[in-house]
């Protein structure tokens, strides 16, 4: 899981003429399992960010991208045997789709690993 500030300065440094909608995304980053955006290098392909997401529906051998570009969302469905399905989305889709998926406790979590070794409980807020 990448931090939600690495996430943000990833981001920002390949692709920040879409801040405007990696901005909105980034409230999901604790379901995102990884994360890539372009171009990079000497690449000449459209400002993009994309993702993976945790979702229980993904079958083992299937992975599914979601690539985002200014006017929608590129979803790209493979399978192991190379197969490949590709749809679109709205932004706004995507955003729905991200904020119905199940969020794992880690994500509620100030401070992951921390209290391992101490008796101390966390902090409660205020």
């Amino acid at each position: 899981m990448a931090d939600f500030r690495e996430t943000s300065e990833y981001f920002e440094k390949y692709c920040p003429s879409l801040k405007h909608l990696w901005t909105q995304y980034l409230e999901h980053d604790a379901v995102m399992v990884s994360q890539y955006a372009g171009p990079q290098g000497d690449s000449k392909e459209k400002p993009n960010f994309g993702f993976e997401v945790d979702d229980g529906r993904i079958g083992k051998d299937e992975r599914v991208f979601f690539e985002c570009y200014e006017d929608h969302v590129l979803v790209r469905h493979c399978f192991d045997d190379g197969c490949q399905e590709t749809s679109s989305m709205t932004h706004q889709k995507c955003l729905k789709y991200l904020s119905q998926l199940p969020r794992p406790w880690y994500s509620f979590c100030d401070d992951i690993g921390i209290h391992l070794s101490e008796k101390t409980p966390p902090k409660e807020e205020e």
